[in-house]
């Protein structure tokens, strides 16, 4: 990476200081070291701070000689699990939150601590620009966010790139090395540059596997009980259908934050469940909330010494919830405790730990949020073992190579779009359009970073009101670029072309080779063996013509189709091509 210019500011006693740099520097108050080396066929930049005073950091960005056009599309990588990210056409705007909603839920993105504008496109950690006319990509993704988090940020105006550290207000230690930037770029083909970005960052695949499963919450919600979770787990144990996890989410807990105390609606047990579970041949899995607490629980009246911030609304709770102190002895004491209850008495394999972006919250003056983040992500994989973590509500730098399984995505929701929260701008709303968008967006990080979580399928009838085209279209994305694929709906009012479809789910995983090109619709092409296919998937509201680009046979509708045949796409439809061509 080539920087035209780099910038620091930074508070000393009473005055605001401003350096432009190019080079290394030295001054009375800090040495600044810059380095540029090849590394995995691409570039890494390094700058590295010394305080030689106390001084607090304000800003620090570099400019880089990128020369953008309107022909260029960017991706933009969300603040965290739920926040949309996709690729976008230089020029489009990012609208802010409506300010009445702000005070609510502003605390699930990065509403409070970016400013946003017009001219401003944002990513978060990693970032790529695709090349109009070779569809190469050239990818610029941090190699650490231990010493805060890394901004890619666009202008619309200057078409250009800067770099941003999200470090204001840091009072980094004297005479200790901060890292201000430490970011990889390479320009070459999707996959190969996102291989090589993993390589630099020293980031192995998972060791885990592309796994399947149920989970409760989005059918029963957090009205889950006992007894709807053993009549799924009969019905998926009597037809001998080989998913992965049986998971029970939110409901379980007599409040949020009260991991250890079940409500009657579980009158045997946590312990007895994942008995069960394994008695099925499943793996169990429990979903927590480790560092929020809502304002019922016995945890925010016995420990306020514990509670920090508010972290956000839930209506489905007490209202408002909160952030404990993950810094505080006695909160780290209370979540090996119930790690070690849920993990190792109660016996489960997994653990689905969500609303973890509240976890940086609360202002450090040393420490940045990226470095509490870490930290955190650190402190939940040592308390967890062996055992399995699938993060949700988390941001995706942090979690790389440490979570084995995480969302990529906002959650589904029963219906295809919340108009309202659209409306007001929220970007990380329970939305079905929106999850399929970060699931397509973030599909790289599949297998990569973790495997990816691109939230549940639904295929029943009751319950929801997805059109069978919607239903199909998730159902088919989800399978191809997930590598947890889970489902809420019980089995049992399942109709004969509902299984039989459900059942194509086993024969997904193995897929590879996997490409995605986006144009008037989505296109992705994968590999099943020595069979090929492709999706095309029409997300909007309009008709759409395609063109096939092979020969093939369309799977859902059992009918052949001949190269450059013009199909009309419906409103919402994915049609699924198994070529009889090879795949170029």
């Amino acid at each position: 990476m080539s920087i035209a210019s780099g910038k620091l500011t930074y508070k000393k006693g009473k005055l605001n200081i401003s350096f432009n740099f190019k080079q290394s520097m030295e001054t009375e108050d800090f040495s600044l070291v810059l380095k540029d080396a090849s590394t995995n066929g691409g570039g890494q930049f390094t700058a590295v701070l010394t305080p030689k005073t106390e001084l607090t950091i304000m800003d620090c960005s570099l400019l880089t000689d990128e020369v953008l056009t309107d022909d260029n599309l960017v991706f933009l990588n969300g603040y965290q699990t739920w926040t949309d990210s996709s690729e976008v056409r230089l020029g489009h705007k990012i609208p802010r939150l409506n300010p009445l909603a702000k005070p609510l839920i502003g605390m699930y993105g990065d509403y409070s601590f970016y400013k946003s504008g017009s001219d401003r496109l944002q990513s978060w950690s990693y970032t790529y620009i695709r090349d109009a006319e070779d569809g190469l990509i050239t990818l610029y993704g941090s190699i650490s966010e231990k010493s805060g988090y890394t901004v890619f940020e666009f202008s619309n105006k200057e078409k250009n790139l800067r770099v941003i550290k999200d470090c204001k207000g840091l009072e980094p230690q004297v005479g200790i090395p901060y890292v201000l930037f430490d970011v990889f770029t390479i320009h070459t083909e999707e996959n190969s540059a996102f291989d090589s970005y993993f390589a630099a960052a020293n980031i192995t695949p998972p060791h885990v596997k592309p796994c399947t499963g149920w989970t409760s919450w989005y059918n029963y919600y957090t009205k889950v009980t006992q007894a709807d979770v053993l009549e799924n787990l009969a019905a998926f144990s009597s037809r001998k259908l080989r998913i992965d996890y049986f998971q029970i989410d939110d409901g379980f807990q007599e409040a949020v934050g009260d991991w250890l105390r079940i409500n009657k609606k579980f009158p045997q047990g946590m312990a007895y469940l994942a008995d069960e579970i394994h008695k099925a041949g499943y793996k169990a899995g429990l979903w927590l909330a480790p560092i929020i607490c809502e304002k019922k629980s016995r945890i925010y009246k016995e420990h306020p010494d514990w509670v920090l911030n508010k972290a956000g609304l839930n209506p489905g709770w007490s209202g408002i919830f909160y952030v404990l102190d993950f810094y505080n002895p006695e909160v780290r004491a209370y979540l090996r405790e119930v790690f070690d209850t849920v993990l190792n008495k109660w016996n489960y394999d997994m653990v689905k730990l969500d609303f973890l972006y509240a976890a940086s919250l609360p202002p450090h003056k040393d420490k940045t949020r990226g470095q509490v983040m870490c930290e955190f992500f650190e402190f939940l994989r040592e308390i967890s073992g062996d055992k399995i973590i699938l993060g949700c509500g988390a941001p995706l730098g942090p979690a790389f190579g440490l979570f084995d399984y995480c969302r990529v995505s906002s959650d589904v929701a029963l219906m295809w779009e919340d108009k309202f929260l659209s409306a007001i701008h929220y970007r990380e709303r329970v939305s079905t359009l929106n999850a399929l968008t970060s699931t397509i967006g973030r599909h790289q990080l599949n297998g990569r970073a973790f495997y990816n979580d691109p939230d549940v399928f639904i295929l029943r009838n009751s319950n929801n009101s997805l059109s069978e085209d919607q239903k199909y279209s998730l159902f088919m994305i989800n399978s191809v670029l997930g590598g947890l694929v889970f489902t809420s709906d019980n089995i049992n009012e399942y109709t004969d072309s509902q299984m039989e479809l459900f059942k194509t789910l086993f024969i997904a995983e193995d897929k590879k080779d996997i490409r995605v090109e986006k144009t008037e619709v989505f296109r992705i092409y994968y590999s099943i063996g020595e069979e090929t296919f492709c999706l095309v998937s029409n997300l909007n509201s309009d008709k759409v013509p395609v063109q096939a680009l092979f020969t093939g046979t369309l799977q859902k509708e059992k009918l052949s189709v001949k190269k450059d045949e013009e199909i009309e796409l419906r409103p919402y439809q994915t049609i699924c091509i198994k070529s009889s061509e090879a795949l170029e």
